[in-house]
């Protein structure tokens, strides 16, 4: 489960922006990044550790790095620095303090989370809206019914709860704003890169749906738990 608030930015944006500004430079990152790192919020490695192997994978590269040569342009050319990160703290218990949860335990905690927060959204929202986090109630307790791991079970309720909720508001919106949506979010994901896949970039187009959606007021699920 995601550790940020709710309310703040997604999982997604907090790590491409923390590592943007590490480079300091760019707007994006790559479908293939974008992959990466939907990949680390499905295994619940929390962002400040994601944040802190990004971090530090940049130090020893540019430590190592001979004269004349680039940086690191990737969140993939640092991801077995975020890995190691990862291990250390799943291992880094301190005297008697609880290990990190298992897959099953961290499925269930992600699931009672996205419930709250569909709950609390639908309360709060206009009718028209409503029956979007209705359905997305509905497709939360179909999780069981997925195939996989828990925590690949969760991660495809969720997605089918954000599928809901996205297309209620999109049928809320009016015909031209609706139409305009499609270009902008090409324009946000830029255009597949050569090697990337096409489930890649589909996934870029979906973060950046869902992250127009929540400035517009909706609450999505992936990223925020």
């Amino acid at each position: 489960m995601s550790d940020l608030p709710q309310g703040a930015l997604g999982y997604h944006a907090v790590v491409t922006e923390y590592f943007l500004g590490l480079r300091g430079s760019g707007l994006l990152v790559s479908p293939l990044d974008e992959e990466l790192i939907a990949r680390w919020e499905r295994l619940g490695v929390p962002v400040a550790v994601v944040c802190r192997g990004l971090r530090r994978g940049l130090e020893d590269a540019t430590a190592r790095r001979a004269p004349g040569a680039s940086p690191p342009r990737s969140i993939r050319a640092l991801r077995f620095a975020v890995e190691d990160e990862w291990r250390a703290y799943q291992g880094g218990r301190v005297g008697d303090a609880p290990a990190p949860p298992g897959e099953a335990v961290a499925a269930e905690a992600r699931l009672r989370a996205a419930r709250e927060l569909v709950a609390g959204a639908g309360r709060e929202a206009d009718e028209a809206q409503r029956e979007g986090y209705r359905a997305a109630w509905r497709a939360l307790a179909a999780a069981e019914a997925h195939e996989g791991s828990p925590l690949e079970r969760v991660e495809a309720a969720l997605a089918a709860a954000d599928a809901r909720i996205l297309h209620a508001w999109l049928a809320t919106l009016p015909r031209a704003e609706r139409a305009a949506l499609g270009p902008r979010i090409r324009l946000l994901a830029g255009p597949r890169s050569r090697g990337a896949s096409r489930r890649a970039h589909r996934e870029a187009l979906r973060v950046h749906l869902s992250d127009l959606a929540r400035r517009a007021g909706l609450t999505c699920l992936r990223g925020s738990v």
